[in-house]
């Protein structure tokens, strides 16, 4: 896991999760990313999916399942998505608290 800063807007971040498998990159307005520490209120089956970034122009919605992990969702809403990953909650949350701590006084 990595953020970056994009270099065109400093408020804009690159962001990386990989696991063995898998790598995946997306650009997320920090403040946006910090909302990832309610990832827990973010519940599917109540859509409370929290869209939050964009992968190849493309929205990336998340939410909590019941197995303590998030799902990535990257497509046009939350039901009909291209793509996903399955991340630890508590990569989410390391995540998250990351960009809290990025975000300007």
């Amino acid at each position: 896991m990595s953020i970056e800063a994009d270099g065109d807007d400093p408020a804009v971040v690159v962001v990386m999760l990989q696991a063995p498998t898998w790598e995946f990159h997306f650009l997320a307005q920090l403040r946006d990313l910090a909302r990832l520490k309610s990832i827990r209120d973010a519940d599917w089956a109540t859509r409370r999916a929290f869209q939050i970034g964009e992968a190849g122009g493309i929205p990336v919605h998340w939410c909590i399942n019941t197995d303590a992990t998030v799902s990535a969702l990257i497509g046009e809403d939350d039901e009909t998505w291209h793509i996903a990953f399955v991340v630890p909650v508590d990569a989410i949350d390391r995540l998250a608290a990351e960009a809290v701590d990025l975000l300007p006084a």
